[in-house]
């Protein structure tokens, strides 16, 4: 049962890294945003955030997963 919960520790971990990795890349893309108001920048920055949200709904849902047992 201990490898179960290590697993989604490490699946855990990994969401968190990727969210960060996002986060940086949001912030980035916002800044260049003053300068380049192009439309494909604006797609992107939105698609980069509800990657974002998708990520920290599955971060929730991990959390309390880990945390019910």
């Amino acid at each position: 049962m201990a490898t179960g919960k290590f697993k989604k520790n490490k699946k855990l971990k990994k969401l968190h890294d990727h969210h960060q990795y996002l986060s940086k890349k949001v912030e980035e893309l916002t800044e260049e945003r003053k300068i380049d108001r192009s439309s494909e920048s604006k797609v992107l920055l939105m698609r980069l955030k509800k990657t974002k949200l998708m990520l920290k709904d599955a971060i929730a849902k991990a959390t309390a997963t880990l945390t019910k047992k």
